[in-house]
């Protein structure tokens, strides 16, 4: 147990010590860059600080590294890869005058760093061009399945009144037949009626010319 609780302290004790060393070699490579604020600009920076428990300077810096990597991002994309190239060749030698300045002949220096934002922004941009296109296809599919639905409606429109016509024209032919069988029966009544009728007035004159023979006799 006492094993483990030395390696713990020794790996904490390292880690403080590679701090220490970052530290030193940034402090190394950090050039004092004079600017100018107005009184609105310098009370929020001052506040911020001492809110957070940091140094205008420490804030400053922060603040400039964080806007210079917007502004870059708002390059040209090939203008953009030119300008990282370019800001990386010169950040080595740009360390080497500060650590120079500093008292430092030799220091480590890490560079690349805007190639790397470069490359971070690019897929960023890829990604967010990739989801506008999948947008803009679904609204054009979109707009398209409603355009052929109202086509749709319109085509199913006009077959629905021609299914309505002969229907009507059934139903008068149907009516015309009906009212014909009415007619019929009253049209044969009527005739047998005239029929007898006839019969009748027949019967009669052959009964009013019978006795007037017979007495002529």
């Amino acid at each position: 147990m006492q094993d483990i609780d030395i390696t713990s302290t020794q790996s904490l004790i390292d880690r403080y010590y590679e701090e220490e060393k970052a530290q030193r070699e940034m402090e190394q490579t950090l050039a004092t860059v004079t600017t100018r604020l107005d009184a609105s600009d310098l009370a929020m920076l001052s506040i911020i600080s001492k809110r957070f428990r940091k140094t205008r300077e420490e804030v400053a810096q922060e603040v400039l590294s964080s806007a210079l990597v917007d502004l870059f991002a708002r390059v040209d994309a090939g203008e953009r890869k030119l300008m990282a190239r370019d800001a990386d060749d010169s950040a080595k030698s740009i360390a080497n005058e500060i650590a120079e300045e500093n008292g430092v002949h030799s220091i480590e220096f890490k560079g690349g760093a805007w190639g790397n934002h470069d490359r971070a922004i690019t897929k960023l941009e890829r990604k967010k061009a990739k989801q506008d296109e999948e947008a803009e296809a679904s609204f054009e599919k979109a707009v398209a399945e409603r355009v052929a639905a109202a086509l749709a409606a319109e085509q199913s429109e006009p077959q629905s009144a021609d299914a309505a016509e002969p229907a009507e024209v059934e139903e008068t032919s149907q009516y015309s037949e009906t009212a014909a069988i009415d007619k019929t029966p009253a049209a044969v009544e009527t005739q047998v009626e005239e029929e007898s009728e006839e019969s009748a007035a027949e019967m009669a004159d052959e009964e009013s010319e019978a006795p007037a023979s017979m007495f002529a006799g």
